[in-house]
């Protein structure tokens, strides 16, 4: 593995915040398109699962081009980080999509199964809203338990996340 600078939590965060108000774009672009479909199926569960799989289908075309193409996303750009294969490497689509799966997983799946587990046992949704956010942010604070300071998701997916100097191109 090829030795590169890491970039840190604070840089990712604000690379992170940024990249919120990207995807806020994308996400209430998909819903607009999708809402009058919704409406004219009164909310059909086959529509439902249509909607959320064109939404994760999405974003994934938003983060694997961006990722594949340069390793960075528009946030990624304006904060000097680049993603890339644990070794250094280019992303390929396959790797992005295993990225992108493991990091949905992390940040959506988990926690919601974990909002649903403690609100069964607890019978209280502040308590179990208070404990599912405690997985979402595990991900979030892995840096601070591991070695070169990465992601719970770049870790488990094989990637990096590294720092560019200032006028370095991709």
């Amino acid at each position: 593995m090829t030795s590169a600078a890491t970039p840190g939590l604070p840089r990712r965060f604000a690379s992170l915040g940024y990249e919120l108000l990207l995807l806020a774009a994308i996400i209430f672009t998909t819903a607009a398109l999708f809402t009058p479909l919704l409406a004219w199926g009164n909310h059909a569960l086959p529509l439902e699962w249509l909607y959320r799989l064109t939404m994760a289908g999405v974003l994934y075309a938003y983060f694997g081009y961006c990722w594949v193409k340069s390793g960075q996303t528009p946030a990624m750009k304006t904060w000097r980080i680049k993603l890339e294969r644990a070794d250094g490497g280019k992303l390929d689509w396959q790797l992005a999509g295993v990225r992108f799966g493991i990091a949905l997983l992390l940040f959506v799946g988990v926690p919601i199964l974990s909002f649903q587990a403690w609100q069964r046992v607890s019978g209280d949704t502040r308590i179990a809203l208070w404990l599912s956010l405690a997985w979402w942010l595990l991900p979030l604070m892995w840096p601070l338990f591991d070695p070169q300071r990465q992601f719970l998701h770049d870790r488990l997916a094989g990637t990096r996340l590294v720092s560019l100097r200032k006028g370095e191109r991709s």
